[in-house]
């Protein structure tokens, strides 16, 4: 009877054991990547400096061959996105982010000029001279809701879809002033399906439930919430980021999109955080991009 016993018990724990699997085990099983003729439609998050481990799996996607036809994205996403967009390769892309300070990284002058420059090197500026159709999320302070950039300046888009107060300046557009797209839609699967994406590729910088803004900011964000002085500061902004650290709009929306992925790449990257720039951080992450997305796709063989 004992050993019946320890043996149920054994079952027991090896079943918890498989309904506990960690997410670093879920996210390097095998995957395969076979849309066949459909369009494919690529979708990168936001998530800081997270973003290297888009680049990484920029890197993965190039090397396969793997021909996109649609590119969405949000914050670090759609900067990624769009320079991809405008013909950046990956090594350029991993050059420009592992030479940025914290420091310079949180200087939107900075980030401006530099993206400018690349732009300007493709022959961008607005988005009818992207080399690959794209759209990215931006929210509008007014309004309180997440409106889609599809026209006009790319530089002036991406810099309003990266807009986190307290780091980036807002961004006037058209009249309208527009802060980071993740308060609202951080996972736009649902953006590039609308462009006419028929299989979607997700590169996933959230881990657990974070919050995409970086925990130091949003320390000062919500100080600032607390007193007519930090109100003021944070502008037109101020009642847009009361309601999401209030009511999480986004999540709804992220856990719809997140089931509509069909290839879904979520690397791991306990440990870094949307501030963690400098070469060896950027570095390290561009290799876990790298590992998850060499897992999620295997192309199957002829």
């Amino acid at each position: 009877m004992k050993k019946i016993t320890n043996l149920l018990l054994m079952l027991l724990l090896l079943m918890v054991a498989a309904c506990e699997k960690t997410d670093d085990t879920q996210d390097l099983e095998e995957a395969i990547f076979n849309p066949g003729d459909k369009k494919v439609g690529l979708v990168l998050s936001g998530g800081g400096a997270k973003g290297a481990a888009e680049i990484g799996a920029l890197k993965v996607i190039e090397q396969k061959g793997i021909k996109i036809d649609y590119i969405s994205g949000t914050s670090i996403g759609a900067i990624m996105g769009a320079l991809y967009a405008a013909g950046c390769s990956p090594d350029q892309l991993e050059e420009m982010f592992a030479s940025l300070s914290e420091k310079q990284a949180q200087n939107s002058l900075y980030i401006r000029k530099m993206i400018s420059n690349l732009l300007e090197e493709k022959g961008v500026s607005t988005f009818d001279d992207l080399k690959i159709p794209f759209r990215c999320v931006v929210a509008d302070t007014k309004e309180l809701k997440e409106v889609v950039l599809s026209e006009g300046s790319v530089l002036d888009a991406v810099m309003a879809s990266a807009a986190i107060p307290y780091i980036y300046s807002n961004v006037e557009i058209d009249g309208h002033i527009y802060v980071d797209g993740g308060f609202y839609n951080n996972l736009p699967v649902d953006v590039v399906k609308e462009m006419g994406a028929e299989y979607t590729l997700v590169v996933d910088l959230r881990q657990n439930d974070e919050s995409f803004v970086p925990a130091e900011t949003e320390f000062l964000i919500k100080e600032a919430l607390k007193t007519d002085l930090g109100l003021a500061m944070l502008g037109n902004a101020a009642e847009l980021v009361k309601d999401y650290f209030k009511n999480r709009p986004d999540k709804p929306k992220y856990e719809a999109n997140k089931q509509m992925a069909d290839t879904y790449i979520h690397p791991n990257l306990a440990g870094y955080n949307a501030l963690s720039f400098g070469e060896g951080n950027i570095k390290a992450m561009v290799e876990i991009g790298k590992t998850v997305a060499e897992s999620k796709l295997v192309i199957p063989s002829k």
